[in-house]
């Protein structure tokens, strides 16, 4: 059990009452202050699918249903029901919800994300999830875990403060979720009803002896003193708050999520909401004879309906350019269904990101399914999660990219998820990257070819997106790039209208730069 659940279960067993250290005052790293911006107001809400969610029927492949109806005679979703996104790829029927919300640019969908050496367990393939770790290692930290102690640096001792008076990380339920595990404690503040919070007792125990037991005594009584001091803060803020939509009833998500937008509304700072809903592991009964119906289409649909409600409510409470939301499953389902009517542990699967600022679209290819695939077979990672985690840093808390190499793997490939909200371009100056290199200022010529002054360190690869006004994604490619020189990207597509266009370019080793290009 950890730390802070043990404190928060004890309180109902009487844990004895005790006084808080006097004196502690948070501190911070000016070495890590100078590579990212704690003062963003910017609110990541991860919400986790637990039981590894069916990625084949919820973002369907239209391409592929010759191998479907092969592979998944009795649980496949018919293409007339399917809720299309594009020519090649839908959302199951039960999604109407988020597809409006991909209509209106505020849903990307980053298709086939796993890791690799999938492990099908439940419990193990979670933990990699929620660490950030590869298959090989066992990593005590999660992943956003790891952020908030570069950000918060010897937390609980000295929190709150001043400065920092709110918790920086709130998991709705009674279970501190392990994405915000730091290095000493779990940084989430559990809510279970952020409307009638429990305060824990407290009493003078007086002075700790100096030994083992007087450091474990510092710790709990540092810790109750910060749960109670949190506890106060989040039912202000949950006062101060309010809601403009009506949630669906009966929808445990959407009650989480409500409260979540509610305590963001109330003024709380906290940098990361974590919500729940389980039920995803469909071994059997997936389906009703009717395929759109079915234990797997009641929980889509109570994704997509609390999701879609969650938007609406932030966009109009005016925070869609502050709040972003992703979703994640431990994995996703096999290929081919069972013989119980459902679908067994598989490997990869989808993930959705949701916001104002999202850059909305589509991420990865559209699987093969080939009916002779094997019983065994799930569906092959394209996307390591590990670098969806990395952009969100990246684009979403401006965390550089070499320090998010040290958080998550060395390995690092940056996407263009998020960023088209409150986007500070740079001027018509060349811009110095982290890594060296020098980008000049994109220029469109006669042709309406884009063409950018470019001096790399070595040689390598540039990647580059181009997003419209919406911060949809109209174009994405690469170039190789060796040394100082003059480099065509692309020419402008007959299909794109005149107007301002933003130019997101990264390096061979992941860094970015920002840059707008207009066409006349």
């Amino acid at each position: 059990m950890k730390r802070r659940n043990f404190l928060q279960t004890a309180a109902v067993f009487g844990l004895p009452t005790i006084v808080p250290i006097a004196g502690l005052s948070a501190s911070k790293s000016s070495l890590f202050t100078s590579l990212i911006a704690p003062e963003s107001d910017r609110v990541l809400v991860i919400v986790h699918l637990f039981g590894g969610n069916d990625g084949l029927n919820t973002v369907i492949p239209l391409d592929q249903y010759a191998g479907l109806t092969k592979v998944r005679p009795l649980v496949y979703i018919e293409n007339k029901l399917a809720l299309k996104v594009n020519d090649n790829l839908a959302l199951h029927p039960r999604m109407t919800g988020m597809q409006n919300m991909f209509s209106d640019g505020n849903l990307n969908i980053v298709q086939s994300v796993g890791y690799p050496k999938q492990n099908r367990s439940h419990f193990r393939s979670t933990d990699i999830w929620t660490s950030g770790s590869s298959a090989d290692d066992i990593e005590r930290t999660g992943w956003f875990g790891r952020y908030l102690d570069k950000l918060h640096p010897g937390f609980p001792v000295g929190y709150p403060s001043s400065e920092q008076p709110h918790p920086p990380a709130i998991s709705l339920g009674n279970v501190a979720h392990a994405s915000c595990e730091g290095a000493n404690i779990n940084f989430s503040q559990t809510v279970v009803d952020p409307n009638n919070v429990t305060m824990l007792a407290k009493a003078d125990m007086g002075a700790t002896s100096n030994d083992f037991y007087g450091t474990e005594l510092d710790f709990i009584r540092t810790t109750i003193t910060q749960t109670n001091a949190y506890n106060t803060v989040i039912s202000k803020a949950t006062d101060a708050g309010r809601n403009t939509v009506s949630y669906p009833s009966g929808n445990t998500l959407a009650d989480q999520l409500k409260e979540v937008a509610r305590m963001i509304s109330g003024g709380l700072q906290t940098k990361v909401y974590t919500v729940y809903l389980g039920g995803f592991d469909t071994h059997a009964k997936q389906v009703t004879p009717d395929t759109s119906n079915g234990n797997h289409a009641n929980s889509l649909r109570e994704v997509s309906d609390a999701i879609s409600a969650f938007q609406k409510d932030i966009k109009q409470l005016g925070l869609d350019d502050r709040v972003l939301g992703m979703t994640f499953s431990e994995f996703g389902r096999r290929i081919r269904q069972n013989a119980s009517q459902g679908t067994d542990h598989g490997d990869a699967g989808p993930m959705f990101l949701f916001g104002g600022c999202v850059n909305g679209g589509v991420i990865g290819d559209n699987v093969e399914v080939h009916p002779d695939v094997p019983q065994t077979e799930g569906v092959p990672m394209q996307i390591d999660f590990r670098d969806v985690y990395g952009s969100i840093l990246v684009d979403w808390f401006n965390v550089k990219s070499t320090l998010v190499k040290q958080l998550l793997h060395q390995e690092f490939k940056y996407m263009p998820l998020v960023g088209k909200c409150n986007e500070e371009l740079p001027d018509s100056t060349d811009v110095v990257t982290e890594d060296g290199w020098t980008i000049g200022d994109p220029f469109s010529n006669s042709s309406n070819e884009v063409r950018i002054t470019i001096s790399s360190p070595s040689s390598s690869k540039l990647r580059y997106s181009l997003f419209d006004g919406r911060g949809r994604l109209v174009l994405a490619n690469e170039i190789s790039v060796s040394g100082t020189a003059d480099y065509s990207l692309f020419t402008r597509p007959t299909r794109l209208p005149s107007g301002s266009y933003v130019l997101r370019m990264a390096t061979g080793s992941g860094s970015t730069s920002t840059r707008k290009v207009v066409f006349d």
